[in-house]
C-alpha cells in the first residue's frame, strides 16, 4: 500500500494538518517554513512523479502569493584524520568515525568516515584535521561506533566552527545518541509562485521544501491565510 508521511521541519515531528501564518502584510513575507515527504509504504513502493502543489483553500487564502522553494542541504563534511594515542577508554578493535555540521536549520548526516583500529594501551584517539564547515556553521558534531560496530553514536560536541582537535577517551558505554540518517541542514533554494517537482521517491526517501506568503507592497487586503495550501501528489 502506498502511503506518505507529512513531518515537520526537524524531520521527527508529525506534521500539522493546518497553520495559521497570521494577518496579511503589505510588502512582507512570513518566516519560511520546511515540511518533508517521506514515503512510509508498506510495501517496496516507488512513488513515481511526485509534486509539491499550491493548493486554494477557499477565496481569501491568499494563493496568488504562495511561494515554494526546494530544500537545499549542506554537503557533509570530509574525515577527520586518526592517530593512536596512549592511555586508555576506549576497548581493543576498530572505530569508525564522521562528522556532522550544524547550523540554524539543523544538522548534516554523517561525512565521510575514517577508521582506526586501537591496541592494548593506545586506547584513545586523537583527532585532527576535523573539518569546518560553511558560513552559518554552529557547531560541528563527532560521531563514532561502539568497537566493531557500524551503527555510528554521538562522541562529543564542539560548539564552534574553528577548532579542529579532539582527543576521544569516552567509553562506549558513554556514548549518545545515533547519528541522523536525515540531512535537515538545508535552506530554502528558488522561490517561485508555483508547484515544485520532486520526482520519484523509493521507499524510506524522503523530500523536503519551504514555503511562504510574499505579498507585494501597495495591497490593502490578502486575507488571513490559512489551511491547506500545500499538497503532496504522485503523477
Amino acid at each position: 500500500m502506498k502511503q506518505v508521511t507529512k513531518y515537520e521541519s526537524d524531520g521527527v515531528a508529525a506534521a500539522q494538518p493546518a497553520y495559521d501564518e497570521g494577518s496579511a502584510r503589505d510588502g512582507a513575507q512570513t518566516t519560511p517554513r520546511r515540511l518533508w515527504w517521506k514515503n512510509t509504504s508498506t510495501a517496496s513502493e516507488v512513488l513515481e512523479g511526485c509534486q509539491v502543489k499550491r493548493v486554494a483553500y477557499d477565496a481569501n487564502d491568499g494563493l496568488s502569493y504562495l511561494e515554494l522553494a526546494p530544500d537545499v542541504p549542506v554537503t557533509p563534511p570530509a574525515a577527520p584524520t586518526l592517530e593512536l594515542a596512549a592511555g586508555s577508554g576506549l576497548e581493543v578493535g576498530v572505530y569508525r568515525y564522521a562528522v556532522t555540521l550544524v547550523n540554524a536549520n539543523g544538522e548534516t548526516t554523517p561525512g565521510a568516515e575514517a577508521q582506526i583500529t586501537t591496541t592494548s594501551g593506545n586506547q584513545q584517539v586523537q583527532l585532527s584535521g576535523i573539518p569546518t564547515g560553511p558560513a552559518g556553521t554552529t557547531a560541528r558534531r563527532v560521531y563514532r561506533t561502539e568497537v566493531g560496530s557500524s551503527q555510528k553514536k554521538l562522541a562529543a560536541v564542539i560548539s564552534d566552527n574553528t577548532t579542529t582537535t579532539l582527543l576521544d577517551q569516552a567509553p562506549d558505554a558513554n556514548l549518545g545518541v545515533d547519528a541522523p540518517s536525515l540531512n535537515t541542514s538545508g535552506s530554502p533554494g528558488t522561490w517561485a509562485k508555483a508547484d515544485l517537482s520532486i520526482g520519484d521517491m523509493a521507499i524510506g526517501d524522503c523530500a523536503g521544501c519551504w514555503m511562504r506568503y510574499n505579498w507585494p507592497a501597495g495591497l490593502t487586503q490578502v486575507g488571513n491565510p490559512r489551511q491547506a495550501y500545500v499538497q503532496f501528489t504522485e503523477t
